[in-house]
């Protein structure tokens, strides 16, 4: 798990701009509510291989990152670690899993992405 999240900032330093991902649901939601953005919460599997692709592939891209930074505060929780997220979200099945949720209500703002989706389906929904 080390390794992994060692991953995650050293690819994130070494392109200059990045997402700005939290570890703790609660707190980035009180923060999104004084910040009046949206959660990009993203759940992954500690062994997830589609899970580390996604970093690189997808959230080191440029265009990725500037729509996410303005609209939304990110969040990566670990599905290993189910009491760092919303109780409904336990029963998911498909990893990585991207939520789009609301400020106000942890609503779903839209579809949640899973699995190995691509760049142009971020793109679309962000």
């Amino acid at each position: 798990m080390r390794i992994f999240l060692c991953l995650i900032l050293f690819s994130t330093l070494a392109f200059g701009e990045h997402v700005r991902w939290q570890s703790e649901y609660d707190k980035t939601l009180i923060e999104a509510k004084k910040e009046n953005k949206e959660l990009l919460l993203l759940i992954i599997k500690k062994e997830c291989e589609k899970c580390k692709s996604v970093f690189v592939d997808i959230f080191n891209k440029e265009e990725i990152q500037e729509k996410i930074n303005q609209k939304y505060l990110a969040v990566v929780v670990f599905f290993e670690n189910q009491n760092s997220y919303p109780v409904e979200l336990f029963y998911t099945q498909q990893f990585p899993a991207l939520f789009f949720v609301s400020k106000k209500d942890e609503s779903f703002l839209q579809t949640p992405l899973f699995g190995s989706f691509t760049t142009k389906d971020l793109l679309n929904k962000l």
